[in-house]
């Protein structure tokens, strides 16, 4: 039977696949980012330095012409070319100014605050050969400006810049450009992300929903294998592994039926002769002698045909684990009432006594086992208590789940022997001088696991705590 209806057990934020396909995605997200970063810095690089080159020749354009034709000739380029639009699209504007700053010719009418003095201004500047600087500053007129500002030796000092505004407005531009698709990338990766990861998470939960169904032993589960893809591939190996675990599994069951069935058989027609023989011994005088040694045959007949029909018992209920077939709503509450009532005198011999606390709990099951299975725990409590001790039966609902609770007073468990007493023949040494086979907690977890409930053994400090754990009907 191959399960179709993942139910995923891990959120979606811890999950390690989650995780991974988005740190793969957060990598290109920021590879994107740091490209985008570098195209808007160097684009802004460039041209500011292809502007500011094109100033740099305009101002030494301008000094060749103070050399060649002095103030008065440079005064009539400056003004021919007054605000000007440059090749590029850019406006410029030029000022000259005297070595005592008055305003020779030029588009601003004051040299500009940001600046100082001119000669101070220039002198700050690295002079490296050129006798100019690169400068930014805010004009008269409330415009962001750069420029180049060369001192002449002898002669005034010259600005040359251009309006920034053209320049700010475009490389913003270009940033809601680059930012745009790096927020759509990162928005759709989110997406892509939350997708693929909860693909591959529902994927996962298929191999986990299986294996928990298997868990709860139900060895018909499946985990679907659709597509060639890695996941194909383990849920083709997991099925496989499946399959061979089924046969194993039912082969050993089978055997151990039919090695129980076969010898309960034989053991039971062994019994009938042993009583007809009891019965013939104690009609002839002369064998009654022989009456102690019958009837203990007999009893260790009888105990031997108990323990095969137990073996039997378990291997027909762990056969029908996860069979919906011949379950109907059965009452846990009025279950342990009945069983309590049976028990009431045995404990009661012995000074125990039996407390119930109960609530109406309604699960999906067969009643006979159910019953049998709360007779285990019961009897185990009493078995293993002290005289007048108190053994505690309690059903409660916790949210869509219903608790049963068998807590005895007796010596309780070796540490790590919990999962070991649900195994067939397996009893802890503090309890070895006890009657027992060690085979009741084993039939308990078959019916458990045949009607998809949950059994753990607690230490109650002191005493031993069974719990069941049941689905209430119809979840």
């Amino acid at each position: 039977m191959t399960d179709r209806s993942p139910s995923p057990s891990v959120p979606l934020a811890r999950s390690s696949t989650l995780r991974l396909v988005s740190a793969i995605a957060l990598v290109f997200v920021a590879a994107g980012a740091i490209l985008a970063v570098a195209v808007w810095s160097t684009v802004s690089t460039y041209t500011e330095r292809r502007i500011l080159d094109a100033l740099q020749t305009d101002a030494a354009g301008l000094e060749a012409v103070w050399r060649e034709g002095g103030t008065a000739a440079l005064a009539r380029v400056v003004a021919r070319r007054g605000g000007e639009t440059a090749a590029d699209g850019v406006r410029r504007v030029r000022l000259v100014v005297g070595p005592d700053g008055e305003k020779i010719v030029g588009d601003f009418e004051v040299w500009p605050n940001d600046l100082g003095r001119a000669d101070t201004a220039t002198a700050q500047k690295p002079d490296d050969g050129a006798r100019a600087g690169v400068v930014t500053f805010r004009g008269p007129d409330d415009v962001a400006y750069a420029g180049v500002l060369r001192h002449i030796d002898g002669g005034p000092d010259l600005l040359v810049a251009h309006d920034r505004t053209e320049h700010e407005a475009v490389m913003r531009a270009l940033g809601r450009d680059l930012a745009l698709p790096m927020l759509a990338a990162l928005v759709a990766t989110g997406i892509v992300t939350l997708v693929v990861g909860r693909r591959l998470l529902d994927r996962v939960e298929r191999v986990n929903l299986t294996a928990r169904r298997v868990e709860a032993g139900d060895l018909t589960a499946r985990v679907a294998g659709e597509g060639s893809d890695e996941f194909g591939r383990l849920a083709a190996h997991v099925n496989a592994m499946l399959e061979r675990i089924a046969a194993l599994v039912g082969g050993v069951h089978h055997l151990s039926d039919q090695i129980a069935h076969e010898t309960r058989t034989p053991l039971a027609r062994l019994r009938s002769r042993l009583e007809r023989a009891r019965r013939e011994a104690e009609a002839t005088p002369a064998a009654r002698p022989l009456l102690p040694a019958l009837d203990d045959a007999i009893g260790e007949t009888a105990e031997l045909i108990s323990v095969f029909s137990a073996l039997l018992d378990i291997a027909r209920t762990e056969a029908a684990a996860g069979d919906a077939r011949g379950l109907a709503p059965a009452d846990l509450a009025a279950i342990v009432a009945d069983v309590a009532d049976l028990y009431e005198a045995v404990a009661e011999d012995r000074g125990i006594r039996l407390a119930i606390s109960t609530t109406p709990a309604i699960v999906l099951g067969e009643r006979m086992l159910l019953t049998r299975m709360v007779a285990n725990l019961v009897d185990n409590a009493v078995k293993y208590s002290p005289d007048g001790a108190v053994v505690d039966l309690t059903v409660e609902a916790i949210g869509g789940e219903f608790r049963l609770a068998v807590r005895d007073r007796g010596p309780g468990l070796p540490d790590g022997f919990e999962a070991a007493a649900f195994e067939r023949f397996t009893r802890a040494e503090s309890v070895a001088a006890v009657p027992g086979h060690g085979l009741g907690l084993p039939l308990v977890r078959a019916v458990a696991l045949r009607h998809g409930m949950k059994i753990t053994l607690e230490r109650a400090g002191p005493g031993l705590r069974a719990v069941v754990v049941a689905r209430r009907a119809g979840l």
